[in-house]
């Protein structure tokens, strides 16, 4: 166990799916809906505890003993972003007061997906969230899924700050756990399922909307203060210099135990807040009441203490307690000046117009927007199929015309510069005798090939002539019509060859650089 604290975030980190969108529910949906259709039972706690990252999200669900995850996964995301794209979607409630205020405090933000980086670049694009944050990253820049720690190591890396500076508002268990593990600050914001015991325990707290998110962050640092105030010896009832007075004796007594300065320092600006003498940085209010400890007096305190001196004391304290109650009640709480209380009484009035209507409206599944999905996607297919078709007959078409001509370009090449030279290869001197060599030894490899290629399939199918047949038999060629028809097919054949080979290494490349 670590003690998790919000008082110096430097860094959060809010999940695309589930926090700032809505994603997880529609993914539940649409692989519900599919079950239902093979007449599978799917419980909802399953497919939460699978919420991992796009390579093992699917993986051991009961639809993945029927279909190849990986295509499944794509078409799932293609599907989906094709839906919201014309349907539209907006972040959820409360995400935005909450990015603004990360920007007020100069915190980072960072969204990490469970899929990949360009998915959730274009999905903030769509709810135009792009430039608001600082970092975007996706699972196809790890190879392990969560619970691993890489992407949120990645994060730290990035940001250069520590795990106690670093909180994540988690959304499912398994991100909790990554997080968990680094020592990492945990706000579990509810989606698909309500927070259970591991939650809970591995969170600092949990809550149900994005709007309680935001007020832990802005209030919980004043209940930490409250929390410490009677261990470190300070209390409201203080005045300034007894106050130094502690906390010079606090920090000559633990100057090497940083992190105990540090509450010390935290619990006395608190206190000084509550003295209105000094303006908090974080501009947040103190809604904490002032706590009086009262005595109170009953008629055998007098009994029991009959002296006049007794008495006088008694009476003496109680008239100090008067004093301080009236001081208290006179004094101003709220370090803000007057903008900034109004700016964040309207924020607060909206959290609380906002908390009302997500209780009296909760979430259904809504089963209608899974059927227009499935309906709209299976369109998509279809046209996708036949465009696809009709792209390769396209492209295979255009690679045949582009092959023949390579060909017939080197063979024509070929006969122009034996024409245009032919008395000199005619006397057989010099360099052409070499090129005349050559090209015989050519010619003699392509009649090679002819003749093992056509003799053995003669030997399989009688109906294909032998080479000796195949060249008696042509009607149509002279015999140097027929050469250069068997130097142009050889020639489409190598090229041929030559490309599958290309395209080979290119594809090993790529695969490797991926990696």
């Amino acid at each position: 166990m670590y003690r998790q604290s919000i008082q110096s975030i430097k860094v959060v980190i809010l999940p695309l799916d589930g926090i700032i969108l809505d994603l997880n529910r529609y993914r539940y949906n649409y692989y519900h809906h599919l079950c239902d259709q093979k007449k599978i039972t799917l419980n909802k706690n399953d497919f939460y505890s699978h919420l991992s990252n796009m390579y093992d999200m699917y993986t051991n669900l009961p639809l993945s003993h029927t279909m190849d995850v990986g295509p499944f996964n794509a078409k799932v995301e293609r599907e989906l972003f094709q839906y919201l794209s014309h349907k539209g979607i907006s972040p959820k409630e409360g995400c935005l007061e909450l990015i603004e205020y990360l920007h007020q405090k100069e915190i980072s933000i960072v969204v990490i997906s469970t899929h990949r980086t360009k998915d959730a670049v274009e999905y903030l694009k769509m709810v135009k969230l792009y430039n608001k944050v600082h970092f975007i990253i996706g699972s196809d820049t790890t190879s392990l899924p969560l619970p691993s720690t890489q992407i949120l190591e990645t994060v730290m890396e990035h940001f250069h700050v520590q795990s106690k500076d670093t909180l994540v508002i988690s959304p499912f268990l398994s991100l909790n756990k990554a997080a968990y593990s680094l020592h990492m600050n945990i706000i579990y914001c509810e989606d698909l399922m309500p927070a259970q015991d591991e939650e809970i325990q591995t969170s600092y707290k949990t809550v149900k909307s994005l709007f309680q998110v935001l007020n832990t962050i802005i209030f919980d640092q004043y209940e930490d203060a409250e929390l410490y105030s009677p261990i470190l010896g300070m209390n409201s009832d203080m005045s300034k210099n007894e106050l130094d007075n502690v906390k010079n004796k606090l920090e000559e007594a633990y100057q090497d135990d940083e992190q105990l300065i540090d509450l010390v320092n935290k619990t006395y600006a608190f206190h000084l807040s509550q003295l209105n003498e000094q303006k908090i940085k974080d501009a947040s209010v103190v809604l904490h009441e002032n706590k009086t400890q009262k005595r109170f007096y009953f008629d055998d305190d007098f009994e029991s203490n009959p002296t006049i001196e007794t008495k006088e004391k008694l009476l003496e304290e109680k008239k100090q307690e008067v004093e301080t109650d009236q001081y208290n009640n006179n004094i101003h709480l709220s370090p803000l000046d007057p903008k900034e209380e109004d700016d964040l009484t309207a924020l607060l009035k909206q959290i609380n117009k906002k908390e009302a209507q997500q209780t009296s409206t909760p979430k259904t599944t809504d089963y209608n927007e899974i059927e227009k999905i499935v309906m709209n996607a299976q369109e998509d297919i279809e046209e996708e199929n036949e465009d696809e078709e009709e792209s390769l007959i396209l492209s295979f078409l255009i690679n045949i015309v582009y092959i023949g001509a390579i060909s017939f370009l080197i063979t024509f090449i070929g006969l122009l510069i034996y024409i245009a030279f032919i008395h000199q290869f005619d006397k057989n001197n010099g360099i052409f005798r070499i090129i005349g060599l050559c090209f015989h030894i050519y010619y003699g490899i392509i009649e090679s090939v002819f003749r093992i290629v056509l003799n053995s399939l003669h030997a399989l199918i009688y109906i294909i002539p032998t080479y000796n047949d195949y060249i008696s038999s042509n009607n149509w060629f002279s015999q140097d019509g027929m050469l250069l028809f068997n130097i142009f097919v050889f020639q489409i054949v190598v090229i041929v060859i030559i490309k599958m080979i290309m395209s080979i290494i290119r594809r090993f490349k790529n695969e490797s650089f991926e990696k």
